[in-house]
């Protein structure tokens, strides 16, 4: 079996013999980042798993959906208690430790667990933390198995160009979460 002849981006169809593959590459952008992608008779090859408009599993709709939606949302309170403070901090230190999230937070290595304890209330900025760095926490786990999620987030990142829980730091988890939807994509090495 014969392999087509590779095609450069600048060959014409009407110089391609019949029934060989016209292949070129395209330039694509994502999250800031132009990626080399082959092509293949006009049609661009994804890489393995990648999701496309065609192939997307997890469609959010958008605000202007026609989909009908509640009139109303009751949150209740029971159901509200646990997302409360003292709830999330208690998951945080289940799944990573106490230490790790008083470094992760910048507090002193006490407070998380005083805060689980209910012995005081995290600050308004260190709720916001702490719903971040749960939020964070899901997507991790949803993408990689705990071993994994703790070796990508303490390794480096070509994407991020540094540790993964180094911008988190720096940065919040916006960041750090494209590039965990990226690589679940495989879109990016």
């Amino acid at each position: 079996m014969s392999t087509p002849a590779s095609r450069s981006s600048g060959d014409s169809p009407e110089d391609t013999p019949a029934g060989e593959a016209v292949e070129s590459t395209v330039i694509v952008r994502s999250l800031g980042h132009d990626y080399v992608l082959p092509m293949r008779d006009g049609v661009v090859i994804a890489p393995k798993g990648a999701v496309t408009a065609r192939t997307q599993r997890h469609r959010i709709p958008s605000r202007g959906s026609s989909r009908p939606s509640a009139e109303k949302v009751t949150i209740k309170e029971h159901g509200a208690a646990t997302y409360g403070p003292a709830a999330t901090v208690t998951r945080l230190i289940e799944t990573l430790g106490n230490n790790a999230v008083a470094d992760i937070l910048g507090v002193a290595k006490d407070r998380p667990g005083r805060w689980a304890r209910g012995e005081g209330s995290p600050d308004t900025n260190n709720r916001r933390a702490l719903a971040d760095l749960e939020g964070l926490v899901g997507h991790l786990l949803a993408a990689f198995t705990p071993e994994q999620a703790s070796l990508w987030l303490g390794g480096a990142n070509a994407l991020l160009g540094a540790r993964p829980i180094d911008v988190y730091r720096n940065h919040g988890s916006e960041q750090v979460i494209e590039a965990i939807r990226a690589h679940e994509q495989e879109a990016y090495g």
